[in-house]
């Protein structure tokens, strides 16, 4: 199975999909990770995953042009807007929207923003464990 998480900026919600696929994945199945458009990895993402022991070693901003969509099993689109501009596929049917609410949009105190990252990280463990359990439906 090879399984595609795309989100708006690839800096937080679908890089954080991909680290938890990384961890939670059989063995025989693959994943990647991109972006409407690219934006840089953020430190609040790269702590959010530290402290679960989650490592993104390798892992950087792609855009979804990095990638011939064709060649997934699956795309999981994390957000609205990349739900709605996917380009259109051969076998829609592949296309799971399963939009989770971003963390980056939150505005507050430091403590409090490294909490909307906690429960996004939590949100999107959930999403990839359901995955995993054949248990995710689109949105």
């Amino acid at each position: 199975m090879k399984i595609l998480f795309m989100c708006t900026a690839n800096s937080c919600r679908s890089q954080m999909a991909e680290a938890w696929a990384k961890r939670l994945f059989p063995a025989d199945w693959s994943v990647a990770s991109c972006g409407l458009v690219t934006y840089p990895i953020v430190p609040e993402t790269r702590a959010a995953l530290a402290e679960v022991g989650l490592e993104m070693e390798g892992q950087e901003s792609q855009s979804l042009d990095a990638y011939d969509l064709d060649e997934f099993d699956l795309i999981v689109t994390l957000s609205v807007q990349s739900g709605r501009f996917l380009p259109p596929l051969k076998h829609p049917e592949r296309h799971l929207r399963h939009p989770v609410k971003d963390p980056m949009s939150f505005r507050g105190p430091a403590d409090q923003v490294a909490e909307a990252f906690r429960t996004g990280r939590e949100t999107i463990r959930q999403v990839v464990q359901d995955l995993v359990d054949g248990k995710l439906t689109s949105r």
